[in-house]
């Protein structure tokens, strides 16, 4: 699904309003301080694998729906106050889940959001680009293989406390609490289960023009308590990232530290560099992206190529294709590559 886009509406009516990428469109309302902005979608999905096994459970094809409402009031202070609800019936691993409801406050001393929404070591991490289906961290890993971490490993979309603070001179920074990130607790076997208590994530990056581009830096650093009878090592991971844009033109990379986080091995010490350059247009856009994922007894090894293209203003097409090999200890090595085509509707 994409990037949300706030409608630029005028005056007390409803307008559609295209944005960037030239892949989203938004009803909106505006009436004074007030706006209101709603964006939905549908979309049908198709997965081809070629070589290993699908995942457990994977379908061919996957019919999805997404929408997100957002709404919000300004003060004569200059005082942002609003709140977002997104849904979608897009659910497979936990890394792919998507729902998020939160309300924020914005002022001149940054940004405070409370509820379901990724937290600051996702948010300011740099990292390889990922656009439309998201290459190696995107929706193949629906039908085969395993996802990129790009960034930290951290609470997902878990309800938490975030605050953003405001750039200066490029600089800003960024901190979270999740009093939990939980998956699969109904699951009779407690080795099934994730149960990570007091969450905190952390981080910062840094932007500044150089000529033509803008560079940029990044650090985040995340940490959780595992209950002891999932079994499971505590959540204790960071990264650094690097970005540089011109124009058009996105480069990206990071290394991931995920240490033994919300595994059962002890010295697990799975890192990873992951590595992208994108060209994103308005109505057009392509993606290439590789990342290198090792452990004790373990490796995976992605290279994935996508985009997408606006075929009207209200109708895009994405696709992507992604080799996988993987192996995790004494499980079977999984290798081979996933070719998966998005059309979607959106308004």
């Amino acid at each position: 699904m994409k990037p949300f886009c706030k409608s630029a509406a005028r005056g007390a009516a409803i307008a559609l309003v295209a944005c960037s990428a030239g892949h989203a469109q938004t009803i909106g309302y505006h009436a004074g301080a007030v706006n209101i902005a709603l964006h939905g979608a549908v979309s049908v999905q198709e997965g081809f694998v070629e070589g290993t096994a699908k995942n457990f459970g994977a379908k061919d094809t996957n019919v999805d729906g997404y929408l997100r409402l957002i709404g919000d009031w300004t003060s004569s202070q200059g005082w942002l106050v609003g709140a977002s609800l997104e849904t979608s019936t897009r659910r497979t691993t936990q890394s792919l889940r998507s729902g998020e409801a939160y309300v924020y406050f914005s002022s001149e001393l940054g940004r405070v959001e409370i509820g379901r929404q990724y937290g600051a070591a996702n948010s300011l991490a740099f990292h390889a680009p990922d656009i439309a289906l998201g290459q190696v961290r995107g929706d193949f890993a629906r039908y085969a293989g395993t996802q990129a971490l790009l960034s930290p490993f951290d609470s997902a979309d878990s309800p938490k406390v975030i605050y953003l603070s405001p750039p200066v001179d490029g600089f800003r920074f960024g901190a979270s609490w999740a009093p939990r990130d939980s998956a699969n607790l109904a699951a009779s076997d407690p080795r099934d289960r994730t149960l990570q208590r007091d969450v905190s994530e952390f981080g910062a990056q840094y932007q500044r023009p150089v000529g033509d581009w803008v560079l940029g830096a990044s650090t985040g650093y995340t940490h959780g308590n595992s209950d002891p009878s999932t079994g499971r090592r505590d959540i204790a991971s960071w990264s650094v990232g690097l970005d540089a844009r011109r124009g058009p033109l996105r480069l990206g990379a990071a290394y991931v530290d995920r240490g033994d986080s919300n595994v059962f091995i002890r010295n697990f010490d799975q890192d990873e560099i992951n590595v992208g350059v994108a060209w994103v247009k308005d109505r057009w856009g392509l993606a290439l992206s590789g990342s290198s994922s090792r452990g004790n007894s373990y490796f995976n090894r992605l290279a994935g190529f996508g985009g997408y293209y606006a075929l009207t203003e209200h109708l895009t097409l994405r696709a992507d294709v992604v080799s996988f090999d993987e192996h995790d200890g004494g499980l079977p090595r999984r290798h081979g590559t996933t070719l998966v085509s998005e059309i979607e509707a959106h308004f």
